[in-house]
């Protein structure tokens, strides 16, 4: 018993350390801003959320370096330690919204009513 405590405590210490985790947590505080400045359904807030986190950390390191270009930041602020978290903050509260305005855009050139595979 004492050895499955020990490995999960390992493995939760190791989550937690992750960079990916990290990034994931700022996206997701990011994507939690959006909703909450937007005053969106609960629903969409969550989804917001969600969103903001999983983009937070699929982009990884190449958020910094997109919102370096973006405010035209030296290149040196790519490595920045403490940039990485305000990086994945800013993609979680723009990216969701991002994407959405593609979708509708998309949408809009296809002529689909946007309501999501619903033929009545």
């Amino acid at each position: 018993m004492n050895d499955t405590g020990s490995f999960m405590a390992a493995v939760l210490r190791e989550l937690a350390a992750s960079t990916a985790v990290i990034l994931a947590a700022w996206g997701a505080l990011g994507g939690a801003t959006n909703a909450l400045t937007t005053k969106m359904r609960l629903r969409d807030a969550l989804r917001h959320i969600l969103l903001g986190g999983l983009i937070a950390a699929g982009m990884g390191s190449l958020s910094m370096a997109l919102v370096t270009s973006w405010l035209d930041l030296p290149p040196e602020a790519i490595p920045a330690g403490g940039a990485a978290g305000s990086a994945a903050y800013l993609v979680g509260v723009f990216g969701p919204a991002f994407i959405e305005v593609i979708l509708a855009r998309l949408r809009a050139a296809t002529g689909g009513n946007g309501d999501r595979g619903n033929n009545e």
